[in-house]
């Protein structure tokens, strides 16, 4: 049986989660909540089908093209590090 390991870390134990994604592109943002995704427990990276990743990237160019309406928008101070 072949087992799905980690491309980080090598570790093979993944848990199921729901979490946040940031989608980013041209300088624009999508903050996406609830997102599928498997996590390895041993250091955090986050594996997402690609399906999932389509259907954001979807949802970001309707957004972005469209005079279509977000469920919420949040204003976000940037700032450089200096």
């Amino acid at each position: 049986m072949n087992e799905t390991r980690c491309y980080v870390c090598g570790y093979s134990d993944f848990d199921e989660r729901r979490v946040e994604y940031v989608y980013r592109r041209h300088g624009k943002y999508l903050i996406v909540r609830d997102v599928p995704c498997e996590v390895c427990l041993h250091c955090g990276e986050r594996y997402y089908a690609g399906a999932t990743l389509l259907k954001i990237e979807r949802r970001f160019k309707a957004l972005a093209e469209q005079p279509v309406r977000s469920q919420l928008t949040l204003q976000v101070p940037v700032e450089a590090f200096a």
